[in-house]
Parts: structure tokens; sequence; C-alpha cells
């Protein structure tokens, strides 16, 4: 009797295990699909209308790598908007990463870039920028002429 007991109790705790994970989404964090994109690339240019435009803030970047929702971009310019609030962040050297306005982009920066991909026309998913983070290369110091060989 007590074995019946046992393996009933053992078999509800199994079901109560299980139903909150059969029943569970997705976690948090950053989420993949067809809906978000990662990129790196180089600034090419950064469109900032004035406050009674109606297009947004755009963000031209030349694609290097990316998720697989990038791809077919990859060696080629891609426009994308920026989202009001966009948090954009900058690599210092010395200072770490600093908190940073579209402002502060130029062409020719380092970046990575997240953000959502809105594919209601098919033909143009429309691309929005999140989270912005650059680097700025150093530039290389000109290099001294090399002494000429002795005769």
């Amino acid at each position: 009797m007590a074995k019946r007991w046992i393996v009933l109790l053992l078999a509800i705790a199994v079901a109560l295990a299980v139903v909150p994970l059969a029943t569970a989404g997705p976690g948090g964090g950053w989420a993949h699909g067809k809906k978000k994109f990662n990129l790196v690339g180089t600034v090419v240019g950064v469109t900032v209308p004035d406050s009674t435009a109606t297009p947004a803030t755009t963000l031209t970047v030349y694609v290097k790598a990316g998720t697989k929702t990038v791809r077919a971009s990859r060696g080629a310019n891609l426009t994308m908007n920026v989202d009001p609030a966009a948090r954009v962040r900058l690599v210092k050297i010395g200072e770490g990463c600093v908190d940073g306005t579209l402002a502060d982009l130029v062409q020719g920066m380092k970046v990575k870039v997240r953000g959502t991909i809105d594919r209601t026309d098919p033909d143009a998913p429309v691309f929005t920028a999140k989270r912005i983070k650059a680097k700025t290369m150093p530039t290389p110091e000109p290099s001294s002429p090399l002494p000429s060989p002795a005769p």
C-alpha cells in the first residue's frame, strides 16, 4: 500500500514540474529571429532632420558582417531608421564606454548595431536601430622615413 502512495506522489510531482515548463514562453534577453538584427560595419552617414520633419533619423552603415537577417546587405550600404529612444554608446580610449548621441557619430566610425525589422511590406523591410555602439579607430602616427643603407 505504501508503494502505491509513493508512486502516486511521484507521478503528481513530475506532472507539476512538467506543466510550467510546457506553458512557459521564450525567455528574456535579446531574442533572435526574423524580426531582429545585429550588424557590424562602418558609418557612412547620419541624417538628423529638424524636429518638424516626418521622416525619422536615419543611419547609413557599410555592412561588414551580421546576423542572417542582414547577410544580403553584406558589402553594401544599409540605411536604417533610428528609434528616438535608441541607446548610443561611444567607446573612448582610456575612458571605456560613455553615453553619446547621434551627433557624435561621424563617417568612418566602426559600429555595432542592434535593432528590429518591420516586414509588413515584404519587398521593402524597414530596419530600425535600437542600440548603437561606436568606436573611432585611432589614426596611425606618421612613420619616420627609414634611414638609407650605408654604401
